[in-house]
């Protein structure tokens, strides 16, 4: 069976088993327009979403942070936005209004454990971006990248209860690969479709759906990705590395091989890669 066919199968099967993707919510429709508009700024972008507590608390809370590269308080939105700047606005806007759709107070545990991981891999993302040079990933799409990559698993929890459980259990995390062969499902492929459902760039939607892929399946589904695509699940994955380094997590998919992936798709040998990462986590850790 083919990549192409296996992906179609997959779909059908998780679409036949009740789940919906939710639908693009209509301020993100009316963002995507504002943001082709090359004469609109940060005054109409914040009078698109001033009336949202939500969306609007998230970027002061975010342009207060270290995440974009900024720490600085404002008690202005459009000031706000024009610090962060037009698409990292957008990004963050993107990735709290998914957290919004995919909320559900049943699995409030499992959840926050999702986002708040997802939400330190996305800064990670983004320092991994910056350290390497990646000049054709800018920092909004390496912050989507690690916000959206594990997003099927919050509509898996909907419909199967072992990853609700398996989320909620502890602040270590599972196994996911093993829990989607346990249940016959694959949590990238809903990614992938909430990511193209949700308007993501095809590199980006590729790349969360083969973002656990590697040695001969990744050889395999390589010839059919892009460069980028392939350069942001190396970014990801180095970035769930230095995530997993900093809790002292399990770290077995990146000693059996991300790590000489990474360092091939980021053209540069694994000593500088060790060097790197040893240098942010140094300097998170002062």
């Amino acid at each position: 069976m083919n990549q192409e066919h296996d992906t179609d199968h997959r779909i059908q099967a998780i679409l036949a088993s009740g789940i919906k993707i939710p639908p693009m919510p209509e301020t993100l429709l009316r963002l995507n327009t504002l943001l082709r508009d090359a004469d609109a700024g940060p005054n109409e972008l914040a009078a698109l979403i001033r009336d949202d507590g939500a969306l609007s608390g998230a970027v002061f809370r975010v342009v207060g942070s270290p995440v974009f590269g900024l720490r600085t308080k404002v008690d202005s939105l459009p000031r706000a936005i024009s610090l962060l700047g037009m698409s990292n606005t957008g990004a963050l806007l993107r990735t709290e209004a998914l957290r919004a759709a995919l909320n559900d107070p049943l699995h409030a545990k499992a959840l926050e454990h999702l986002w708040n991981r997802s939400a330190q891999i996305a800064a990670l993302c983004i320092v991994a971006v910056r350290k390497a040079h990646l000049r054709d990933i800018s920092a909004d799409v390496a912050f989507m990248l690690g916000m959206f990559h594990d997003c099927g698993l919050a509509l898996l929890c909907k419909r199967y209860p072992a990853y609700a459980e398996a989320l909620a259990a502890s602040s270590n995390w599972p196994d996911i690969p093993a829990l989607d062969a346990n249940q016959q499902v694959s949590h990238a492929v809903m990614g992938q479709m909430v990511a193209k459902n949700w308007g993501l760039s095809d590199e980006l939607v590729l790349a969360i759906r083969h973002h656990h892929e590697l040695g001969g399946g990744f050889e395999t589904i390589a010839a059919d990705l892009n460069e980028k695509s392939l350069r942001l699940c190396a970014v990801l994955n180095f970035a769930i590395h230095l995530h997993e380094q900093q809790n002292t997590l399990d770290d077995q998919a990146w000693e059996a091989g991300w790590r000489d992936e990474t360092a091939r798709r980021l053209l540069m040998d694994t000593n500088t890669l060790a060097d790197w990462a040893s240098e942010v986590l140094s300097a998170n850790d002062n």
